[in-house]
């Protein structure tokens, strides 16, 4: 008697995971409670005929599984032990099949792959046909004829990726090492020959690779070299392999490796060396090169910005940058050589974790950027996976998928909209602010969202605060203490001052009732100013007071961001507006925090804090010839430095400049005008 595929992907199911339910193993396998029944019974045959314990199926729907069932199915001997009696599915013929095609060195005949498989000539055929639909993608072909047999056409590469796939997929069947041994006609002694080597670079990297790995590696290689010693030689690789040459790791394998198996082309050198640095590893103790050094600082950003993102503090970082590393080194070699991985677990993490996915897509942006492409997501959950670990490790997890998400919806331009965004994220670092939208964009938004932010009442079930584009401290202080009370559920209550007043006497002294009173008054309740958008007219300074013709700059240099930010602050410098290390603060805040200062297309409004070194109002514009990226996360053309030295004196000009910047024929204007003068005039 022998088990069909369904019968063994049940057994494994039920090993590896006890308290599995009957219901569960349906839902999972589409199986119906009649088919599961069946199959249950061909098992406990199966095992009764090996001497083995039968299954027991409870009440509860769960199954009682005997402790010597569960030490042997879950064993690798018994795996080997059952390969004779195992059936292999129509997908895993595919990739047997797959295997044959690229390790035969005689002419493959039907006769050959009906042998192997056992398996009749339709059921071949039909096979055949559904790997070439598999393979069609890599741009190979089957074909067949009389004299040659069944061959596969196309590139030397293409072949050695579906070479690379197959291994790993035989590899999860039961008894996988011994079909490829069988299939590649493995000698041990020269497996055991390319297992020292690995060993070998391992040592000379200081790198431990995974036991999923050390498993797939050995066989890679040695059908890699049976390939090379055939004459089937690489005629090209992609471009980003030629970096590969000059690095450890190529010189490690050219010590332990290639020179041992005789190996003299330059392409399969880079392509052997390859396998090495897309392998994925249990430590990383050395660093050194160019790009180690470069994704361990990617790494630290990566982890800072997710901390900065979520609003929290990771306790055990150096131990979280150890492990992302570990990840992120092989993962970048693969995505660079454009490797895939072909078990992916996206669907499996992004039901329960789709908010901590999209954090973490976007604190991912170092890793992109030393990349200079978008991170795949069946790479990128990998690292959703270890965050989620890690914020669970340290009881952080609840706290970061459940905080509270947020839009921002602005009936004015795009320009105040992009200002009201950027001040609600600083007053509310608490609160994950997804995106502005237009009051017609917000009725169409489909994203998952808790509260709303607007200028105008919207007709919604959600949580919404009204506000204004423009508050001022004491404003905006009152705003934030107000949201929170709504959102805790907390009801503002007022606090009476003679009854404060009957508490204070009975603990102490006091020597002016009167006095005392009038003080707690004025804490309690501070007088506040009825225009809150704007300062009073007297404290206000217009947008042509600050900028004239000695703020205003032309510069048709080829600049970078920090010299041009440097350059558009000189004036305020010179008229002791600001002190140099106000412009310092500016250039570390855009380095560190990256905030997002672009208020129109192509515009940004660099500034500091009020503490930061201002001595009076100033701002000053720069228009260059061309955009210029603003440390790789904004472009601009034009740069705007304001320094103030009062949270609300600077608010008349900046609402002025705004309004300007909503007009996009005058920003136009301003692009293409080709002196100072006609700049300050659109400015008027």
């Amino acid at each position: 008697m022998y088990l069909d595929q369904r019968c063994w992907t049940i057994i494994k199911q039920i090993v590896d995971f006890p308290s599995i339910t009957g219901k569960e193993l349906e839902k999972q396998l589409g199986l119906s409670r009649k088919q599961l029944g069946y199959s249950i019974e061909k098992i406990n045959d199966y095992l009764t005929d090996n001497d083995f314990p039968r299954i027991e199926r409870l009440r509860t729907g769960k199954f009682r599984i005997p402790s010597l069932v569960i030490i042997e199915f879950k064993s690798e001997t018994t795996r080997e032990s059952l390969s004779l009696e195992y059936i292999y599915s129509d997908k895993e013929r595919i990739y047997l099949l797959l295997l044959m095609l690229l390790c035969h060195d005689e002419e493959l005949s039907t006769y050959h792959f009906m042998d192997e498989l056992e398996i009749s000539k339709n059921t071949l055929l039909l096979d055949l046909k559904k790997l070439q639909e598999k393979i069609s993608a890599y741009n190979v072909n089957v074909l067949y004829s009389r004299r040659a047999g069944y061959t596969i056409l196309g590139s030397e590469y293409a072949k050695r990726e579906l070479l690379i796939f197959a291994i790993r997929k035989i590899l999860e069947m039961p008894a996988g090492k011994k079909k490829i041994i069988k299939i590649g006609k493995i000698k041990q002694e020269n497996l055991n020959s390319i297992q020292e080597s690995i060993n070998e670079i391992e040592e000379k990297l200081s790198i431990q690779f995974t036991d999923e790995r050390l498993n797939e590696l050995p066989y890679i290689l040695y059908l890699i070299l049976f390939r090379i010693r055939n004459n089937r030689i690489l005629g090209e690789l992609p471009e980003t392999f030629s970096h590969i040459n000059g690095t450890k790791e190529y010189a490690a394998v050219m010590a332990a490796f290639t020179n041992k198996y005789d190996i003299h082309h330059p392409l399969e050198k880079l392509f052997i060396t390859a396998q090495i640095q897309i392998s994925n590893i249990h430590s990383l103790n050395a660093f050194g090169s160019e790009v180690e050094n470069q994704l361990y600082s990617a790494a630290k950003d990566v982890i800072n910005h997710f901390e900065k993102i979520c609003c929290i503090q990771i306790k055990e970082k150096a131990q979280l940058l150890e492990a992302l590393l570990q990840h992120w080194k092989p993962a970048y070699y693969r995505i660079k050589y454009h490797y895939h991985i072909e078990s992916s677990i996206t669907d499996m993490v992004l039901p329960q974790h789709n908010y901590l996915h999209g954090i973490v897509k976007k604190a991912i942006t170092p890793f992109e950027e030393m990349l200079e492409r978008e991170i795949p997501d069946d790479e990128l959950v990998y690292i959703t996976v270890l965050f989620g670990g890690w914020l669970r490790r340290e009881g952080l997890l609840d706290f970061v998928e459940k905080r509270k998400r947020a839009v921002v919806v602005c009936s004015n331009g795009v320009s105040v909209s992009t200002f009201l965004l950027i001040m609600l994220n600083e007053l509310f670092p608490e609160i994950e602010f997804l995106t502005w939208l237009s009051v017609r964009e917000f009725q169409e938004y489909e994203e998952d969202y808790n509260i709303v932010f607007t200028t105008v009442r919207l007709d919604t079930e959600k949580i919404q605060f009204i506000v204004k584009p423009f508050l001022n401290e004491y404003a905006k202080q009152k705003f934030r203490e107000k949201v929170f009370q709504e959102l805790g559920g907390v009801k503002p209550q007022a606090i009476k001052i003679t009854e404060l007043m009957d508490i204070i006497e009975q603990h102490s002294t006091i020597h002016s009732r009167a006095q005392l009173m009038k003080g707690l008054g004025k804490y309690i309740n501070p007088p506040r100013d009825i225009k809150e958008d704007l300062p009073k007219e007297d404290k206000a300074v217009n947008l042509t007071d600050l900028l004239t013709h000695e703020t205003v700059l032309v510069s048709s240099d080829l600049l970078d961001w920090q010299s041009a930010i440097r350059r558009c602050a000189q004036p305020l410098l010179n008229g002791g507006w600001i002190e140099p290390r106000y412009v310092d603060r500016i250039i570390y805040i855009i380095e560190k925090e990256e905030p997002y200062i672009m208020i129109a297309d192509g515009v940004i409004i660099a500034h500091a804090g009020i503490d930061d070194g201002v001595n009076q109002v100033g701002m000053s514009l720069m228009r260059l010839s061309e955009r210029i990226s603003i440390h790789g996360y904004m472009e601009a053309d034009i740069i705007i430095v304001l320094g103030t030295p009062d949270a609300t004196a600077h608010l008349n000009a900046l609402y002025r400049l705004i309004e300007i910047l909503e007009d996009i024929e005058k920003v136009k204007e301003m692009r293409n005008v080709k002196s100072k003068e006609s700049l300050i005039g659109l400015l008027k």
